[in-house]
């Protein structure tokens, strides 16, 4: 799982997930050779393709997702299907908006947008005010402070101008936009309205099935950083107390280590420094276990920190 888009303020460490995904790449590569091509059609092989552009994305494997997108995109091509070029456009975007490739991520939603709306989508489509918040993200991330607040609210009142039963459906969409707008009023207004809008999202995330719990615990661990920012050291406590008793039920979540020293972190601040101290042995402890040296440095620097408090 990438995070792209979370606060720079005592984040957690940028460290990929263990678990691994199921290799099915060779299976793809002699579709043809075994004679599957008899039983699918062009648009059936086409769809694969771009299922295993999504899922190189996935595991991190992002040269062979660029390599095989562009494969994906001459097969649309040639068999001029303008849908499928279209979503291989906007897989591309996210693909380089995930590697931080920010022009050309403009550039293909850009792109992507003058399609969709040329094929009659309106401004109101739920499509083109998604496109939308991610360019604003792309202006937050390019320090186009203004452009990205025009954007995030041009894409809140399109969102809240919805009928009530398509609202429902906008549900994670509006929690993202708000989480992202959150971050942007954070980064340069250091205000509690951005805090205020990323627990909004928080909330909205959590009534959501389809949300992984790791999310969750990663979006907790970033209010409560934005919370030790603004010297709410209470209300971040508390994120993160929730965010470990999720984490604990996640075996998968290589960065719970990170979490726990955040929270030994705050306890400093607090003066508490014999449940600061736990923390951060239990993040030391976690590290250790997932071999994450970010984990284990971050946790040592929190002992050397209570060491001089003591």
């Amino acid at each position: 799982m990438r995070r792209y888009y979370y606060t720079t303020i005592q984040h957690l460490p940028k460290v990929a997930f263990g678990r691994t995904a199921v290799t099915c790449s060779l299976g793809f590569s002699l579709f043809t050779w075994l004679g599957f091509n008899k039983k699918l059609s062009a648009e059936d092989e086409l769809i694969k393709t771009i299922k295993h552009c999504v899922l190189f994305t996935q595991r991190g494997e992002y040269e062979k997702a660029e390599q095989l997108l562009h494969i994906a995109l001459r097969q649309a091509q040639q068999m001029r299907n303008e849908s499928g070029v279209t979503y291989i456009y906007d897989v591309m975007a996210n693909l380089a908006l995930e590697r931080e490739q920010l022009d050309k991520a403009k550039q293909l939603f850009v792109a992507v947008t003058q399609r969709i709306m040329a094929e009659g989508a309106k401004e109101d489509d739920p499509r083109v005010i998604h496109i939308s918040a991610k360019l604003a993200r792309i202006s937050h991330l390019k320090k186009e402070y203004s452009t990205a607040k025009l954007g995030y609210d041009w894409c809140l009142s399109k969102l809240k101008n919805l009928p009530p039963e398509a609202l429902n459906e906008m549900e994670k969409l509006i929690a993202l936009t708000e989480d992202w707008y959150g971050r942007l009023l954070v980064d340069y207004e250091n205000s509690n309205k951005g805090l205020d809008l990323m627990v909004s999202s928080l909330i909205r995330m959590e009534k959501l099935e389809d949300v992984e719990k790791e999310h969750i615990v990663i979006q907790m661990n970033d209010i409560a950083t934005v919370c030790d920012h603004l010297e709410k050291y209470d209300e971040g406590i508390s994120y993160l107390l929730q965010a470990i008793e999720i984490g604990k039920q996640l075996p998968d979540m290589d960065e719970l280590g990170a979490v726990y020293v955040n929270l030994g972190r705050l306890y400093m601040k607090k003066m508490l420094l014999d449940k600061a101290r736990k923390s951060c042995g239990a993040g030391w402890k976690l590290g250790v276990t997932a071999k994450n040296d970010d984990v284990k440095r971050e946790a040592e620097l929190c002992f050397k920190e209570i060491k001089n408090l003591s």
